[in-house]
């Protein structure tokens, strides 16, 4: 937005597309979905903000290596970093929520350590 103001012209307007889009999804899709209190709703508010934050990285990550953007590229570095940070906390939910189950892996059985008690040392030296 900075740069829009600073110099408004089509370039830049361009730039603030991607964003614009997925505010608009988000509030007015993903919203609603995950604050009505439908399970199923919530998963698929969830599943379009996780989707949502990971096309944002993908447009900022363009932005950074295109040899030309009217914006400066650590605008579209931080953008990147709120953008992943936005698809960690999104995921998370789904799995902490339990929505998507992870797999698991087999135990294995790990090498007991014998470890001592403390008998032996001398605590008088103390």
């Amino acid at each position: 937005i900075w740069s829009f103001i600073q110099a408004p012209s089509f370039d830049h307007a361009k730039v603030l597309v991607p964003a614009s889009v997925a505010a608009v999804v988000l509030v007015a899709v993903s919203g609603p979905m995950i604050t009505s209190g439908n399970a199923d709703s919530v998963a698929l508010g969830l599943e379009i903000s996780t989707a949502m934050a990971a096309l944002m990285c993908a447009s900022y990550v363009g932005r950074m290596v295109a040899p030309f953007s009217p914006s400066p590229k650590e605008a579209a570095f931080g953008g990147l970093l709120i953008a992943i940070a936005g698809f960690f906390s999104f995921s998370q939910n789904l799995v902490v929520d339990g929505f998507v189950t992870l797999p698991t892996l087999p135990s294995i059985p790990l090498p007991q350590i014998p470890l001592g008690l403390g008998e032996e040392i001398d605590t008088n030296r103390y």
